[in-house]
């Protein structure tokens, strides 16, 4: 009966996702989150901007929102993953290295953006046509925030210390693998794994025909099966 009540009472490991660049913002991770949960793991989403303010293109408080996210997660357990999509891959890289994070896991993080157009307006042809926000994409101001923000924490990826799994596409049209196996080197320690999807695109974690394998992949590693 002891052990049951332990076993009831117990905190589940919570895992913040960062979103990428683009007109879903945190429903990005709508699919991923529902898995995890499945698997007895608590998901913390938020957005980094709103898709909806044209004026909301504030670096600090991008940044301290995503920051905010952080301290919230560890007020409920110090079992704290962090998981960072495209340009959430950048700023969760950043955390990483302000929070002692259990893991750090970027799905086709965007160290190096090629095709920026798409990464604004791609997710229009994937989201809901009954959501208000497939209507809209990021304004001019928000994508010179996404630029900025690219540029100015993009070097953090050196200077992690918690293990790490890079995730990507081989068929990524916005950021190319490359990317991401330039990046990987730079990691300074062996705790480290970089997996390459055949076929994926960058939008993987809800693309029906990758996302499953995506998701069992980061489970894994959250299991710590991958290191």
């Amino acid at each position: 009966m002891g052990d049951l009540m332990l076993w009831k009472f117990k905190k589940r490991p919570v895992v913040v996702t960062v979103h990428g660049f683009g007109a879903r913002t945190s429903h990005e991770m709508d699919d991923l989150a529902a898995f995890l949960k499945q698997n007895h793991y608590d998901v913390v989403q938020f957005n980094l901007y709103d898709i909806n303010d044209p004026t909301d293109a504030n670096i600090k408080a991008w940044i301290e929102r995503a920051e905010q996210a952080l301290q919230n997660a560890f007020r409920k357990t110090d079992e704290v993953y962090l998981l960072g999509f495209s340009m959430g891959g950048v700023i969760a890289s950043y955390l990483a290295t302000l929070f002692p994070v259990k893991c750090l896991i970027l799905v086709a993080p965007a160290f190096h953006y090629i095709n920026l157009q798409m990464a604004k307006t791609a997710t229009k042809k994937t989201f809901s046509s009954s959501s208000s926000s497939s209507k809209v994409s990021p304004s001019r101001a928000q994508t010179k925030a996404f630029t900025e923000i690219v540029n100015m924490y993009k070097e953090s990826i050196a200077h992690i210390e918690c293990p790490v799994l890079i995730l990507h596409g081989t068929k990524d049209e916005v950021i190319d693998y490359s990317s991401s196996v330039s990046e990987y080197k730079r990691i300074p320690h062996e705790r480290k794994r970089l997996l390459l999807v055949e076929g994926a695109p960058h939008r993987m974690l809800y693309t029906k025909a990758f996302e499953n394998t995506a998701f069992q992949i980061i489970l894994a590693m959250l299991q710590g099966k991958l290191l």
